[in-house]
């Protein structure tokens, strides 16, 4: 008799698996899963509004009062600070209530609408935005809460009207099965369909797989690296009906320091940056990856302060081994395509904590050498010299989509690059003046997404209330309501 598959979870802080036994799904529940889901839909797409609201008003509550248990296993599991957790937990929260907010004020179910004109022989038209679907909801590695069980995707497929599986991640599973139990919850208090919420845990791909192919599912949500989001896009390009994916991806995030203002800014942008590259060890989808210095005095100076600053900079403990020996492997292996030798954090660290490092390099060697524009996941940041704006032109015309791209200079200075911020707006989803890439503010004005690899379709957002498009398509009636 073979044994019940499962894992269990790994404690970076402690350097040690944690004592629970997390049992994967099986096929027989990954079906009920599909086959709840696909029955409760068809209820869960008619319900007004305010039932919408009402059950995540009643997961945001539960959230609430199960904070200390999800708390447990979040800093067992993430090796992620009690502040981290704070910072995560309260912006899950107000992510629910943002969504409440917008169903409440905001949203319009019927789009648009012409009245019949029999003088020009044109029909009542009503366009109404419809749910496409049970929903698919990868979750992602680096935030246990915000882009996980209840995190951005799940949230808004929720509050289109779509019910929704969700693919724990196996890194934090445990505090995902805390979330789980949330909604369950609020499903039970409110009487709703069971399948509306499904959580089903794997630590391989073959359950993720199984989803994505199978014809109930319509759509599905992931945040991770390229290599999953092209494996899961692939996987839904080859079904009969091919599905949406909205992968977002990965992103070296490049910032652009121009040299006019730089010597009266050094120190503060120094300080932002570093505290942007390695926060959390870094291990951000908007991390800045690349950073683009002029070869002046000021920038040289610039370069060293930003240099000392990082390396100085508190080690954070990274997400998983396997993340942090890919960290390890990528880093070394950008060293050396570099032909300089790196910067690196001093003295003994903790195991599992990430030794920050900063690389130098020529615009010239960047440009000839693609590997050096990877992303790597963690506290590293290559450091570019260029010698004129004609450098950063070329590479931003030659480099793939980017989540964001940051510029560090004055007024006079973005005017008279025009050029390289309109290339700027081709290449990347947001644009930044005098900021950091870090800190995605959840709200409607908020775009995170870009061209590909930044995401799949670079027409949608991951966060915020616009991000509810991914899980709608339009309907239009015609003559309907004048029958009704």
């Amino acid at each position: 008799m073979n044994s019940p598959k499962g894992f269990y979870t790994f404690n970076p802080r402690e350097n040690k698996f944690n004592d629970i036994f997390h049992l994967c799904s099986t096929e027989h529940e990954t079906e009920i899963a599909l086959s709840k889901s696909r029955e409760a839909f068809i209820f869960y797409s008619q319900f007004e509004l305010t039932s919408r609201i009402e059950f995540l008003s009643k997961i945001k509550d539960n959230l609430v009062s199960n904070k200390s248990k999800i708390e447990r296993q979040y800093l067992s599991e993430s090796g992620l600070s009690q502040t981290r957790f704070e910072i995560e937990f309260n912006r899950t929260i107000n992510q629910i209530q943002l969504f409440c907010d917008y169903l409440r004020n905001d949203y319009k179910e019927i789009s648009s609408a012409q009245k019949e004109n029999t003088a020009l022989n044109t029909p009542e038209l009503t366009k109404k935005n419809m749910p496409i679907g049970p929903i698919l909801v990868i979750g992602s590695s680096n935030f246990p809460l915000a882009y996980s069980t209840i995190g951005g995707d799940t949230v808004a497929a929720l509050a289109a009207g779509c019910t929704v599986i969700v693919k724990a991640h196996p890194m934090h599973v445990g505090t995902s099965k805390e979330v789980a139990n949330c909604i369950y919850s609020a499903i039970e208090e409110l009487n709703l369909p069971i399948g509306v919420f499904s959580h089903l845990i794997d630590d391989t791909y073959e359950i993720a797989a199984k989803l994505i192919c199978d014809p109930r599912i319509k759509g599905a949500g992931f945040t991770g690296s390229i290599r999953g989001g092209r494996a899961l896009m692939n996987l839904a390009a080859t079904r009969p009906e091919p599905i949406p994916v909205f992968a977002e991806m990965g992103s070296t995030n490049p910032v652009i320091v121009f040299k006019e203002s730089l010597f009266e800014n050094s120190e503060s942008w120094s300080k932002n940056l570093s505290q942007s590259i390695c926060n959390d060890a870094g291990q951000f989808c908007t991390k800045p990856g690349i950073i683009f210095i002029p070869n002046t005095k000021d920038g040289i100076t610039f370069s060293e302060i930003l240099e000392k600053k990082v390396l100085e900079f508190e080690s954070f403990h990274m997400l998983h081994p396997s993340i942090l020996n890919s960290f390890e492997l990528l880093k070394n292996q950008l060293t050396e395509l570099s032909k300089t030798n790196p910067s690196e954090k001093k003295g003994d660290l903790e195991p599992m904590q990430g030794r920050q490092a900063i690389v130098k390099t020529s615009a010239q060697t960047l440009l000839n050498n693609q590997k050096l524009q990877e992303e790597v996941f963690g506290p590293f940041a290559i450091l570019v010299s260029y010698n004129s704006e004609e450098e950063i032109e070329e590479y931003l015309n030659e480099i793939q989509g980017q989540l964001t791209i940051t510029f560090l200079g004055t007024k006079k200075e973005l005017a008279n690059n025009n050029d390289i911020v309109r290339i700027a707006t081709e290449k990347a989803g947001r644009v930044i003046f005098n900021g950091v890439p870090t800190g995605v503010t959840v709200c409607q004005s908020m775009n995170h997404g870009g061209p590909y690899p930044a995401s799949s379709d670079a027409r949608f957002t991951a966060v915020g209330t616009d991000s509810i498009k991914r899980f709608t398509r339009s309907v239009t009636y015609q003559n309907f309501f004048n029958y009704m």
